[in-house]
Order: structure tokens, then sequence, then C-alpha cells
């Protein structure tokens, strides 16, 4: 050959993965044994050795402390304050091994001694720990927390968490124990996710009564960015008017008569423009349409997700099997489609979609104890709640109810009568199972659930019998939509109030719709798909309680469908 070999062989660089752990272990263990130390951090009484470079190579606050004209930098014995033995004891162990165990019991001194050290690898520790325990009842002081030790990614997590769950968060005394800074950036805030003013309202109310005497002359200054004027006329008339904190206050009765005034003098309204008569648009609620009977008498498999920010429909995976006379739930961010009929026979059959997912598949889980189709359902207090229906030879009256943590379903005690067709909603603190059909007679008659007492008792019948209608709660009124009344398929609604427990009518839809799903979506309701007495529909119709009117949504489903599952989700 003719070329030498050493024209050919440049440098050829060897790394291995090793060798900076190998390096780091020996230290470690050299430190454990006080050799080759060259300082000796003293905390809280106790010392530990260690070596500067060590120290400087993993921590700012260390490398500036030796390299630079600190009084430190020559001394052997280095005093710490602010810092546990410990957690000192942690962070050295993070500094030569690269693993720091967070718990529960040390994040919150461990993320202060962190920050303090400059040791970016513990903080960010910390922060993901914390990121994965937000729940209501703490992320509004995990992100005090995360802001006073300027953890950016945390405080923008638990920023998020307090804007989805506001109606939840309220509800805990971390929330009544705020700051007024930390109220008013979340009462003001654009993206505060509510279907109803109604809650920040009332957190406005209650966190004011929390320390009244301390707090009463906040008021004012918190209710202007309370979006009185979208308040329903009815809740500003029986509810803020009657609130003694408001009357005191000329400030907050001015606010008060604002949105009488717009709800008094519709003409006036586009000269009343302002962020208090918006609706918030933090929300991100998605209405999905599961299932149901389509056209050329087939059963339906398609699911299609309407997004009220981008006002578009789009498919999302199909059910596992065609099946009419579905009900559906949403829970923690995923979808429960619950029995129905699949042209056999009626089905006990649960499955669920989990939408947070990169890629969502419906997965079975525990069966009811029945068959059950054309059944009533809603969630509460984070459990699903399944009542009537007919699994193919009988109407029952029984209710069970669905714990998701458990994947266990237990049965409730039942109504006075069997029902199919019914709809069934939380108001207030109770359980309510409106209209359907006996398999004698379409029913006019409700009864209500009081989960305390689990006893059922009867309320004042609607003006008419309806089976089929969609149900929903709007502000604190039970809305029944449409629905079939044995000679008609109805367009009329009426509405009960869970106060005065009367019903009233409103103005009725744009067309007829039985077999239609209710529910609401940004303060509004919405009725969706149906059928009409001659055709399957595709349309989505609106009510707005502002206006008291029924509008058609553009664009329409791409699915003609009656029997079908509808609910909405809040994306977690």
């Amino acid at each position: 050959m003719s070329t030498s070999i050493n024209s050919i062989i440049t440098t050829q660089q060897i790394f291995t993965d090793s060798h900076a752990k190998s390096i780091l272990t020996t230290m470690n263990n050299l430190r454990k044994v006080n050799k080759l130390c060259d300082v000796v951090l003293q905390v809280d009484g106790e010392e530990f050795p260690a070596h500067r470079v060590v120290l400087a190579a993993c921590s700012d606050y260390f490398c500036a402390m030796f390299t630079n004209e600190m009084s430190e930098k020559d001394k052997s014995v280095i005093t710490l304050h602010e810092i546990s033995a410990d957690v000192m004891r942690v962070l050295l162990d993070f500094v030569y091994t690269e693993t720091v165990n967070v718990s529960v019991e040390n994040v919150q001194e461990l993320l202060p001694a962190a920050c303090l050290l400059q040791l970016t690898g513990v903080k960010q520790a910390c922060s993901s720990f914390l990121e994965k325990q937000l729940d209501a009842t703490n992320c509004l002081g995990i992100k005090i927390f995360a802001e006073q030790h300027s953890c950016d990614e945390l405080l923008e997590a638990a920023d998020s968490f307090c804007l989805k769950h506001y109606e939840e968060i309220i509800k805990y005394d971390e929330f009544k124990t705020l700051p007024i800074d930390q109220v008013e950036s979340l009462v003001k805030c654009d993206s505060l996710q509510v279907n109803t003013e109604e809650p920040v309202y009332q957190s406005v109310i209650n966190w004011i009564k929390h320390k009244e005497e301390s707090r009463t002359h906040l008021l004012p200054r918190l209710l202007h960015h309370v979006r009185l004027p979208i308040l329903t006329a009815k809740f500003l008339t029986d509810v803020a008017d009657e609130e003694v904190l408001i009357k005191k206050s000329h400030e907050c009765r001015d606010l008060l008569d604002e949105a009488k005034k717009f709800h008094l003098r519709p003409d006036l309204r586009n000269q009343m423009c302002s962020t208090r008569t918006k609706q918030r648009i933090g929300t991100d609620d998605i209405l999905v349409v599961m299932g149901g009977f389509g056209s050329h008498q087939n059963m339906v498999e398609a699911v299609e997700q309407y997004d009220p920010k981008t006002e578009s429909w789009t498919r999302r995976p199909n059910l596992s099997k065609r099946r009419r006379y579905v009900a559906a739930a949403s829970l923690n961010g995923k979808v429960y489609i619950i029995g129905g009929y699949d042209g056999q026979s009626r089905l006990s059959l649960v499955e669920c979609l989990d939408l947070s997912s990169d890629d969502p598949q419906w997965q079975s889980v525990s069966a009811m104890t029945q068959r059950r189709g054309l059944a009533g359902v809603c969630v509460y207090r984070g459990e699903i709640y399944v009542c009537g229906g007919f699994d193919g030879y009988s109407r029952h009256t029984s209710m069970e109810c669905y714990n998701p943590g458990a994947d266990q379903w237990r049965t409730l005690s039942g109504m006075a009568v069997g029902r199919e067709g019914a709809g069934l909603v939380v108001a207030g603190d109770n359980i309510y199972c409106v209209g359907g059909y006996d398999g004698i007679n379409l029913l006019d008659s409700a009864e209500k659930y009081d989960p305390n007492t689990e006893q059922w008792c009867n309320i004042s019948p609607m003006s008419c019998r309806r089976s089929g209608a969609g149900v929903s709660v709007l502000n604190g009124q039970i809305f029944v939509c449409g629905g079939y009344d044995g000679t008609d398929h109805l367009a009329s609604v009426e509405s009960y109030s869970i106060h005065t427990q009367q019903w009233s009518s409103l103005q009725p839809m744009v067309v007829p719709r039985c077999y239609v799903g209710a529910c609401v979506l940004r303060g509004k309701l919405l009725v969706v798909a149906g059928y009409d007495g001659n055709t399957l529909l595709n349309t989505v119709e609106c009510y707005d309680p502002l206006t008291g009117k029924w509008s058609v949504l553009d664009p329409s489903m791409n699915t003609h469908r009656c029997d079908a599952g509808i609910t909405v989700v809040r994306k977690v």
C-alpha cells in the first residue's frame, strides 16, 4: 500500500457517558469520609465537608463566592443561614449525585433553599413536583409560592389551573384568605373559565364577608370587575338588589343600576359596550356529540366536536360500535358514553375517551348494573349518576352512581315512577329527573333527589307532557326544550326555578325537536340535533338568556341525527 497509514487516520475522539458520573461518584465517596475536602459548610449547628470546585461548578452562588473578592473566598468554614441541616443534606446529595428526592414534606423548604443557592436542577425538580400536585385546594397557594420564588413555569401552570377551575377553588378557605391583589387579578381576568358570571359575583361577596369589617371598603373595587350586565335580570333583582353590602355603597349601587339599564334599554346596549358587558373568552369548553340514529334508518358511530373559539366542527374517534338511545357525560377531561341500543339489545356498556390524550381511543370501564337505553345522566361531586331508562322489558325507577377513581358502580334509591327518555340534571344541591315515558303514559311529572337524605320527592309538574326533551340548567333554572307529547313534536320551552318552585314558559325554539340533547356552553343554552317530525336534524340552536331569543348556530354538524349523546367537556 503506497499511502501511509498516518495520512489516513486523523484525530479520533472517544466519549463515554460514565466518565462524568464516575468522577462525581468518587468525589462523593471522598466527601462522605472527609478526604480532600477544602471547605466546611456550617448549617444549623451541623458541619458538612465539601469540595469548593464541585460546589462552584454546580451553583452560581458558590461560584461567585469562591471566585470573587467576597469575605468567604478563603474561609475554611462558611456558615449558611435560612437553610435547615436536613435540606442542606438533600442539596449536597444533588450536587454530587445529580438526583434529588422531592416530597410533600420537604418541598416548601427545598425550593427556597435551591433558589438561594441557585441550584437550577433542584428548583426545576421542585417545580415539576408541585405542578403534579395542583388541585382546587392548593393551587392558589402554589401560585403565590411560585411567584415569590420566580418559578415561571410553575406560576404559569398554577395560574392556568386557577382560571380553569375557578368555580371549584372559590369553595375552599384558601380563596377567602387571599390578599386583595390576588383576588382582583382573578376576578378581572378575561380568561376566567366560568359558564356564567354568577360564581364570580358570589365569590366576591363571600370574600368580603369572610372579614367583613376590614374588607367592606374593597367591594366597589372588586365589583367593578364583575360583569354584572351579563347576569340575568332575575339574578340582579332577586339576589344582587337584596345584598346588604351593595345597598350600603353608592358606587356598588351605581354599578348595579348600570347592569339593570342594560337589560331595560336594549336600544342603548351598543352605547354601553365595555368589558363588563362581554362574555369572558377564557373557557376551553367544547361540545361533543356521539352516536344516535341517522339517515337511512342507520345507527351512528360518528363522534363530532364543536369548538366555540374556532366556531368549527371536527371529527373524533368513532364509537366502538354503532348505537342509539345513548347517554353521555364528561368528567376530568374524559367523555363517557353510557348504555344505549345496538340494534339487538339495550346495553349496560360504558366507555370513555380521554380527549387530553395525544392519541385518544375509546376504552371500556365497568358496566352498569342494569341495561339502560334513553337513560338520564348527570355529574354530581365528581361522580356520574344514571337514572331510569329502558332495558327492553321495563322502564327503570332505579338510579346508580359511578366512581371513576374506583371504577365501580353503586345502586341508589329509586324514583316513584319508571322513566325512559327523561332528563337528569343537577340544580342547587339536588338532582332532578324530568318528564319521560313510563311504558303507558308520556309524563309531565318531575322528581327531585336529595343526595344527603337519599330520598326522592315530587315537584310541580310541567305545563305539558314531554319525552325525549333536551334538559339542562342555566343560571339556576332548569330548561326543558322540545320533546314529544304523544301528538306533536314540540318547539316549546319551559323553565323551572328551584327558588320559586314554579314553571314558566319561554320563547319557543326555531324548529320542533324531540330526542334532542341540551347543554350549556359559554353561558348560553344549546339544543343539539333531534327530529322535527319529518326530518332528522344536524342543526344546533342557541338560547341567549340576556335577550331571551333563540338563534341557529353556524355551521351545522356534518351528521343528521337524533337519540345522540351530548356533553360539554372542559379541557384539563
